[in-house]
């Protein structure tokens, strides 16, 4: 009988964690600002999650290994077969992001550039403020209007996608038992040799 033993491993880089949290904060309180008439708020925390998307969109390139996309952008077909796995029962852990996880941290931050575009093209055609004030000239306000109806629906699918990605956090915190919630605080994973 052999024996397992079980190290930590250091995965999440600083840079990915903390832009993992402040994305969270700063899309949440964007959202309940504006719930609240805060507009100034709602602004200011579209501008930090506008250099958040930047700032991680150049670490996909040039990052630590498990934060380039490289590393977990999968073919369709990867995809599909691993969840089929979860729903065997069996499916392979990753140290760095599953094929599914990979699928949702580019969905979700395509999703959030086109949130955040359109909403500082609403605030540049509406508002008549911010960096692109002087590009939205041309833009009527029928389409306008029209963008802001996209950008709500946007958020609320942001909204859905965060559920599901949670709802496979916590499935995957239970078929691997490891936590990895915790993981993205301290950037640790469980490594079994």
């Amino acid at each position: 009988m052999s024996t397992i033993s079980q190290t930590r491993i250091k995965v999440w880089d600083p840079i990915v964690r903390s832009f993992h949290w402040l994305l969270l904060l700063s899309f949440v309180v964007a959202y309940g600002a504006i719930k609240t008439g805060m507009q100034e708020v709602h602004m200011l925390c579209g501008y930090l999650l506008c250099a958040l998307l930047v700032m991680r969109g150049v670490w996909g390139l040039i990052g630590s290994t498990h934060a380039r996309f490289a590393s977990f952008v999968h073919h369709p077909q990867t995809v599909m077969q691993y969840l089929h796995s979860i729903i065997r029962g069996n499916p392979v852990r990753h140290l760095g992001h599953n094929p599914a996880g990979g699928m949702m941290v580019i969905g979700l931050l395509l999703l959030l550039v086109a949130v955040a575009l359109s909403g500082l093209v609403i605030s540049a055609a509406i508002e008549y403020e911010g960096p692109l004030l002087g590009l939205t000239a041309g833009l009527s306000d029928a389409w306008a209007y029209r963008l802001t109806d996209f950008h709500r629906l946007a958020v609320d699918v942001v909204w859905v996608m965060v559920l599901l990605h949670v709802s496979g956090v916590v499935l995957a915190s239970v078929q691997h038992r490891e936590n990895l919630v915790l993981s993205m605080f301290n950037g640790y994973k469980k490594c079994t040799e």
